[in-house]
């Protein structure tokens, strides 16, 4: 090797070595990956149990005439006396709401012989004028119901029976579900020789809020000899929760 190819080959080795160090001095200077957190994940449920205090009945007047003035007109009288009734119970100003009216004919169909296409024949008209009635407190309800029927009510459509504020009751299950999350993952924990570390996320898989619905009833007695006993019971809350937590070792 001649003078000039030596001087070549250690320029070029110190070009190498100069363009390798710095790729070399960042590996050395690179933190070390921290492990993955060991975590565990539960699901469960929380339920609690509220006496309803509010219902719901549904209301209406429902009157049959030869003719649809006859039977708007017997049934606007009849729901006077009903409202003016209603009102007097001092329910509420937003109490009582008309939720719906109708008035259509009734028909009959008659066919004479075997082959012959049946006719439709008006034989009078049918008024119905429905109302909701909100009530705030549970042991007027079968009063309530009294003196509609009393009134000139000859449909009673169901009860519903709810909370005023479901809300607060949604929230106690919501912590009753995290409660028992939690208990569940001690027990995971423990058995798996770790101690239970904070929760990392929590999500709701949805809640439940019912309303209790009683059956449809239609009345036709002008008054009630034994007033209508009302059992309202209880309604269950439910709510549901996946909480991860972390696991940590056992100290």
């Amino acid at each position: 090797m001649n003078g000039k190819d030596l001087r070549y080959a250690v320029a070029l080795g110190s070009l190498l070595a100069i363009h390798a160090w710095p790729a070399d001095a960042a590996a050395q200077q690179r933190p070390p990956v921290p492990a993955p957190e060991q975590t565990v994940t539960v699901s469960a449920t929380g339920t609690v149990t509220r006496a309803p205090d509010r219902a719901v009945v549904m209301l209406a007047v429902e009157s049959s005439a030869a003719t649809a003035h006859e039977a708007a007109e017997s049934n606007a009288e009849r729901m006077q006396r009903l409202l003016a009734a209603l009102r007097r119970l001092r329910l509420g100003d937003d109490a009582i709401e008309t939720t719906s009216y109708q008035l259509h004919p009734e028909y009959d169909y008659r066919q004479d012989g075997p082959r012959r296409t049946p006719e439709q024949r008006i034989i009078g008209y049918r008024a119905i004028n429905m109302v909701r009635v909100t009530i705030d407190e549970i042991d007027r309800v079968g009063a309530v119901i009294d003196a509609a029927v009393q009134a000139g009510a000859n449909r009673v459509h169901g009860i519903n029976f709810m909370l005023r504020d479901p809300e607060e009751a949604r929230h106690d299950a919501l912590r009753a579900a995290v409660a028992n999350a939690r208990g569940e993952a001690e027990a995971l924990a423990a058995a798996l020789g770790r101690q239970l570390g904070p929760a990392l996320s929590v999500t709701t898989a949805g809640s439940y809020v019912p309303t209790m619905y009683s059956a449809r009833a239609d009345m036709a007695a002008p008054a009630m000899a034994v007033p209508t006993p009302i059992e309202p019971g209880t309604l269950d809350i439910v709510a549901n929760v996946t909480v991860v937590f972390r696991l940590d070792p056992r100290k």
